[in-house]
C-alpha cells in the first residue's frame, strides 16, 4: 500500500513555501502548548523561565525589552510564575529600585522538565527527517530567522502579547 496523498509531499515545494513555513509553525506551536497543559504552563511562560534562567538576576525591565512584551503584561505572567513557586524577585544590591528575577529551586526543576517536554516535542515533529536533513533544515531555517532580523531565541508570539510593535 501506497502513502495517502494527505501524507505525500509536494511536487513543487517552493511553491507556497511561505504558507508551509507557516502551516507547520502554527502546528507546531499548537502541539507544545498541548505537551504545556499538564505542567499548567503557557508557551509564554517556557520563554519568560528560559530567559531568566540565562540572565541570572536579570531585571524585570530587561527581561521586557528582551522579550518586548509591555511591562504590565510582563508582571502578570512573572506573579503567576511566582505564585507557582517557579520564579522569586530579590531586590537587586546594585539597583535598589529594582528586582532581580531567580528561578527557584523548584523553578530550575521545572525548566528541566521543560527540556525534557521540548526534545520529546522536537522529535514527534521531526520524526520524518533523518539527523542529516534535521541540521540542514535548521541551518536553513536560521538563515531565513537572521535575514528577517528574528532576535535569537525569543519568538516572535511575545509580540502579541502586549509589546510595542517591531520597525
Amino acid at each position: 500500500m501506497g502513502r495517502s496523498r494527505a501524507a505525500q509531499p509536494d511536487s513543487k515545494p517552493a511553491d507556497g513555501l511561505a504558507f508551509l513555513l507557516s502551516q507547520v509553525g502554527a502546528h507546531s506551536a499548537l502541539r507544545f502548548a498541548e505537551r504545556l497543559e499538564p505542567l499548567n504552563l503557557v508557551p509564554a511562560h517556557v520563554g519568560i523561565l528560559r530567559v531568566v534562567k540565562e540572565g541570572n538576576g536579570l531585571s524585570q525591565q530587561a527581561l521586557g525589552e528582551a522579550l518586548g512584551v509591555f511591562p504590565s503584561r510582563l508582571v502578570q505572567l512573572i506573579d503567576e510564575l511566582e505564585e507557582r513557586g517557579l520564579v522569586e524577585r530579590r531586590k537587586n544590591p546594585a539597583d535598589r529600585r529594582t528586582y532581580a528575577l531567580h528561578l527557584t529551586e523548584k523553578g530550575v526543576a521545572t525548566y528541566e522538565q521543560l527540556g525534557r517536554v521540548a526534545r520529546e516535542h522536537q522529535e514527534t515533529l521531526c520524526a520524518a527527517l533523518n539527523e542529516s536533513e534535521r541540521a540542514q533544515l535548521a541551518s536553513l531555517l536560521s538563515r531565513i530567522a537572521t535575514e528577517q532580523q528574528l532576535a535569537p531565541g525569543v519568538h516572535p508570539g511575545f509580540r502579541k502579547l502586549g509589546g510595542p510593535p517591531k520597525a
